[in-house]
């Protein structure tokens, strides 16, 4: 008679507390994303820009990689160099004329970021800043400053 007992109520003690666990469950699962995740809303204005600050950036790459000699391509995708050795012999291949224009992408690239930065509204700044905190994408400098 005691085994039943004890049985019967372990058996109502576990649906209890697994029903309570469910219940809780359901209730932190709501529409809205967690906090600080969300992704930043931009203008349409501003997705334009994007998209074409990103056609750039690939024109940019396009142009570079048509200056490569088959020497410097090989020199990339040669397999029996360790990748760090790789990149500097092809960093040391590079001609006057690449390195030039390798700074000119950039300087056009920082450019555009900078354009872009002068859309945001603060309250966007903010967001993409705490994005980027909760990625790990910033460093701890910034993240101090935030809080």
């Amino acid at each position: 008679m005691k085994t039943i007992v004890k049985t019967t109520l372990s058996i109502l003690l576990g649906i209890i507390l697994s029903g309570g666990i469910m219940v809780a469950q359901g209730q932190n699962q709501s529409k809205e994303p967690v906090r600080g995740t969300r992704k930043p809303v931009l203008t349409q204005e501003q997705r334009t820009m994007l998209k074409n600050d990103s056609r750039k950036r690939k024109e940019l790459r396009q142009a570079f990689k048509a200056t490569l000699s088959q020497q410097q391509k090989d020199l990339l995708s040669d397999p029996r160099v360790m990748p760090v050795d790789r990149i500097k012999s092809f960093r040391e291949s590079l001609t006057d004329q690449q390195v030039s224009m390798i700074k000119a992408d950039k300087e056009q690239i920082k450019a555009m970021k900078e354009v872009f930065r002068g859309t945001l509204s603060p309250e966007q700044k903010i967001q993409f800043r705490k994005t980027a905190v909760n990625k790990g994408r910033m460093n701890r400098s910034v993240f101090e400053r935030l809080i």
